[in-house]
């Protein structure tokens, strides 16, 4: 009996959970880069592109469940991976959740408030995907990394609490409640990056 043999049939299933969880964050950061294009540059190529970019978040999601459940050996704990897939794809449904309302809104562009948002959206998810590509060369970046995510959402909390309060002193309340709904579910999108990011710590301090 051969040992290719054996390593295909006998030996347990070895599979690289942290290069595939680095693949779902990249994907999630091409999912932000195409919000901020389509809500504040108006790209309707864009707009069409989250859609594309969110099944294939999906699938990435529906692949690493498939592969735990099927995984004898794991490089740490099948909570912690289990806990990090889910919130990864938790960021892609609340991306899709501030989309289907703004779409339903019938908005299609987004002023200099939503941009600085969004900008904070976006540099959460780079330094996710940044946290993901060094957790195996580089805890110390890694964590770094986690922390400025953290940093980020607090930053963006202010800011969403200052749009709330100029919307607080306008007297149209269709609109106020438009802006609310679509501030709260930007909050909610940094908020899974935080979650993620707290994950992801927790990832490095079991292997070190």
């Amino acid at each position: 009996m051969n040992f290719s043999f054996i390593k295909k049939y006998i030996m347990p299933k070895d599979v690289d959970f942290l290069s595939a969880l680095n693949q779902h964050a990249m994907i999630i950061t091409k999912i932000t880069d195409d919000l901020y294009k389509c809500f504040i540059e108006a790209s309707q190529e864009s707009c069409e592109a989250i859609l594309q970019d969110i099944h294939k978040s999906q699938e990435i999601r529906e692949k690493n469940m498939s592969e735990l459940l099927s995984s004898f050996i794991t490089p740490l704990d099948r909570e912690s991976i289990y806990r990090v897939i889910t919130q990864l794809d938790w960021i892609a449904i609340s991306i899709t959740h501030f989309v289907v309302e703004a779409k339903a809104y019938g908005i299609h562009s987004l002023d200099e408030n939503y941009e600085v948002l969004i900008k904070k959206i976006q540099l959460q998810s780079q330094l996710l995907t940044a946290g993901f590509n060094t957790v195996k060369t580089d805890a110390q970046k890694t964590a770094q990394s986690a922390q400025r995510v953290r940093d980020t959402y607090n930053e963006l909390v202010e800011m969403y609490a200052k749009s709330m309060a100029l919307l607080a002193s306008e007297n149209n309340l269709r609109e106020m409640f438009i802006h609310k709904e679509l501030l709260g579910q930007l909050k909610e999108i940094g908020k899974r990056m935080q979650m993620c990011a707290n994950s992801l710590e927790d990832i490095i301090m079991k292997m070190n």
